[in-house]
């Protein structure tokens, strides 16, 4: 069975199906749209719609039977475009929108391939500057269109898009959507607490994953500021946001959101943004929300 880099399984008991879709549609909201063309879903990649194993027969089916309703779904992630492509065909997403980058990256995705509408950049010097001072050994990427450039050498396996070894200076030189930085000799909480306290973390937005490695990007560049631009271009109602997650980016999307919902995979740091704690990935959690989604809007589809 081939395994995806995504986030480790939760562990969470197994649960009915349906009990999830009948919690998740007793938690929507009262002002929540009856009308499916006023609903945009955003979805988290890694630990809430792609498991190590892949994506579930439900998730893939709830997010096709949503958008042939006419809801946009939106697959919002920290991945880079480079990084989110590949897992384009799991999801069977072939057409709608993507919130790369965590925010940074809106693009549009259509049959013939995808095009880019908004890019918001920074220069990553100062972070870099800052961060090799505490973090000698930490390594360095920056995303330049579909390429990841990398000043040194990540652990085997951890960067799915192609990727070029340049200087730290020429890192430095650039201008890039998101900057990594990766400290594999910490562990995740010690490597976040030291970045947290670096003056850079007063000035961008830093998200810190599973493991050592967090993306830095511009001062109120997050999900949901990526989203809220979606929202408005599409001239969409905030009372049909739903926004899902798991992790410590999605947190500012998660309580933009109408309705937004924590994974059982996440951490208590979390749910406690969230308005309704889903079921964990491998539960199929975010389906169930899909689902619930559908049936308030009076649309049943057999799965």
């Amino acid at each position: 069975m081939t395994s995806y880099l995504t986030a480790p399984l939760s562990g969470e008991a197994p649960r009915p199906f349906e009990e999830l879709v009948e919690e998740a549609l007793n938690a929507l909201p009262p002002t929540f749209p009856r009308d499916i063309t006023q609903v945009m879903v955003a979805l988290d990649i890694d630990g809430t719609i792609l498991s190590p194993s892949g994506a579930s027969t439900q998730v893939v089916e709830s997010i096709a039977a949503l958008s042939r309703a006419g809801a946009q779904v939106v697959i919002a992630t920290g991945r880079s475009m480079g990084a989110v492509l590949p897992v384009l065909p799991l999801l069977g997403f072939r057409r709608g929108w993507i919130v790369a980058s965590n925010g940074a990256v809106l693009a549009r995705v259509h049959e013939a391939g995808y095009e880019v509408v908004h890019r918001h950049e920074f220069s990553p010097a100062e972070v870099i500057d800052e961060a090799w001072r505490t973090l000698p050994h930490a390594r360095f990427a920056v995303e330049d269109r579909q390429l990841r450039l990398v000043s040194t050498g990540f652990p085997e396996g951890e960067i799915v898009e192609d990727t070029e070894l340049v200087s730290i200076d020429e890192l430095k030189a650039m201008r890039t959507p998101k900057l990594v930085i990766r400290e594999p000799a910490l562990d995740r909480d010690a490597f976040e607490s030291i970045l947290c306290a670096l003056p850079f973390a007063k000035t961008h937005e830093v998200f810190v994953g599973w493991t050592s490695w967090a993306d830095i990007s511009s001062l109120g560049v997050t999900k949901a500021s990526g989203l809220d631009e979606l929202r408005r271009d599409l001239s969409l109602p905030v009372e049909g946001s739903v926004a899902i997650g798991d992790g410590t980016n999605d947190i500012a999307m998660i309580e933009w959101a109408a309705f937004g919902v924590a994974m059982g995979g996440a951490t208590e740091e979390i749910r406690v943004h969230s308005d309704f704690v889903a079921a964990a990935v491998e539960n199929d959690g975010a389906a169930a929300v899909m689902q619930a989604i559908l049936r308030r809007c009076g649309i049943i589809e057999e799965l």
